[in-house]
């Protein structure tokens, strides 16, 4: 009986018990409040049973089957507490079979032998589970959120990055092109000049030659005159003309070097002007990563100074970013590297290699030379604190991959600072495992990674 009557408080619409149900005038079909605002969301103007068209005015709610569904709900929650064989009340949960039992259950054949645990206590211990598992999955919805939140932060601040990259690029294409102009036009001028001094050499020595043909002429003109049938006249005139054809100048020569040396002014061109350009440039054997540097830091435009800033800086908290006035340069590929810090008076800084998970700044482990409260240390080293004669005012790191060792000395006097040369310790870098250059200061006077020439190695076969 109940059944049939719960069939005809269900919703035509949801099929599911009446929820706020109200009545469409004028058919007097009930539906769901809820399920009569989606049908009409829909466009739809009619009844969803009889296609009766309704108003727009808002129908009225059913109360009395209101009442009788909310019943008819409280009357199924107490069915579900009572055991439906035995119609006791569910007060014991059976371990065995973890289902809710009524005392008469307890005495069953079927639960022989198992054990039973008052249902509040059960319930109890289960509700608090459920906690924990709300509050960790809250705690893990906060992590998703703090997680879009980083990546919305980074998204903009990427934007921000292009800018700057691209503003960058800019203004150094700029200074090639202007460069590459001035040179253009001291090499177009240099053809030119050269050009000028040849033509006018060419045309010197045109008009010598035009001059020497001219008495050349006139000696052969005379001389042929001379040559007459007459025996004595030739006779006569034989010495005059022969003293005048003995004086004939020497074989011209051909003017050397003539041409425009073409080899000169194109040979290797690009190269050459390369040479020149390099003249002009600095190589940082290391480059600081901003994508790691602490919000604190300030780095130079190209990425070779740190200086610390009163105000923290606008940057994401992106996974590789330092939180202690830190940055890392670019990872440290196979092979020798060599870089020099120029520290000054700044009295408060740390110098060296840092490794591990780039992602994982705080787990990561160091060989660091620091400067504070005038005394040197080398973190991760027996010999503790120690000073020096004098302030130092750079710093050289040498580190060699494939041997496997890593050195800091001060570059003037060559001291010794730290050493490392025991293969046995040295880390093993796989994977996400990397090597870096650390950077670390707490002052505001900047270090400096000071830059050298670029080197060309030509290969001669």
């Amino acid at each position: 009986m109940a059944e049939r009557l719960e069939d005809h408080l269900k919703c035509p619409t949801c099929l599911d018990i009446f929820q706020d149900p109200v009545m469409l005038l004028p058919c007097s079909h009930n539906f769901c409040r809820a399920c009569l605002q989606h049908w009409k969301d829909t466009g739809e103007r009619s009844c969803p049973l009889c296609r009766t068209l309704f108003s727009w005015i808002d129908p009225p709610p059913n109360l009395a089957l209101k009442n009788l569904c909310e019943n008819l709900s409280r009357a199924s929650v107490k069915l579900e507490e009572m055991c439906s064989l035995h119609k006791e009340e569910l007060k014991l949960f059976c371990l065995d079979h973890q289902e809710r039992v009524c005392l008469i259950c307890r005495d069953a054949e079927i639960h022989t032998g198992h054990q039973f645990r008052p249902l509040e206590e059960v319930v109890k211990g289960h509700r608090e589970e459920l906690k924990k598992g709300l509050q960790k999955a809250k705690e893990r919805l906060k992590d998703y959120n703090d997680c879009r939140e980083s990546c919305n932060e980074q998204a903009e601040y990427i934007k921000v990055q292009k800018k700057k990259v691209e503003r960058k690029i800019k203004k150094d294409f700029e200074e090639l092109r202007r460069f590459l102009d001035v040179e253009e036009k001291a090499r177009l001028a240099a053809v030119r000049e050269e050009e000028r001094n040849k033509i006018q050499r060419m045309k010197e020595k045109i008009a010598a030659l035009g001059k020497q043909m001219a008495t050349l002429s006139s000696v052969i003109r005379s001389t042929e005159e001379q040559l007459e049938p007459s025996n004595v006249s030739f006779m006569k005139k034989f010495k005059t003309a022969m003293s005048g054809i003995q004086e004939i100048p020497d074989k011209p020569e051909d003017l050397r070097g003539g041409l425009l040396d073409e080899a000169k002014h194109v040979g290797n061109l690009m190269f050459n002007v390369w040479e020149r350009l390099k003249e002009t440039l600095v190589y940082h054997p290391v480059i600081l990563d901003p994508n790691t540097a602490d919000p604190e830091l300030s780095l130079s435009e190209d990425l070779s100074c740190l200086t610390l800033k009163e105000a923290q800086q606008q940057r994401p908290k992106n996974p590789e970013r330092f939180k202690w006035e830190s940055v890392l340069g670019c990872a440290l590929d196979w092979g020798r590297h060599v870089w020099d810090v120029e520290v000054g008076d700044n009295n408060d800084w740390q110098v060296g290699v840092a490794w591990g998970d780039p992602c994982l700044p705080e787990k990561m482990n160091s060989w660091l030379t620091a400067f504070w409260d005038g005394k040197y240390t080398n973190f991760n080293d027996q010999f503790g604190e120690w000073n020096l004669p004098v302030k130092v005012q750079k710093i050289r790191v040498k580190v060699d991959m494939n041997e496997r060792s890593f050195s800091i000395s001060e570059p003037l006097t060559n001291i010794e600072l730290w050493k490392h040369m025991k293969s046995s310790n040295w880390p093993d870098l796989c994977g996400n495992t990397k090597m870096y250059p650390y950077f670390r200061t707490a002052h505001k006077i900047p270090l400096k990674i000071i830059p050298i020439p670029p080197l060309v190695t030509i290969a001669i076969s």
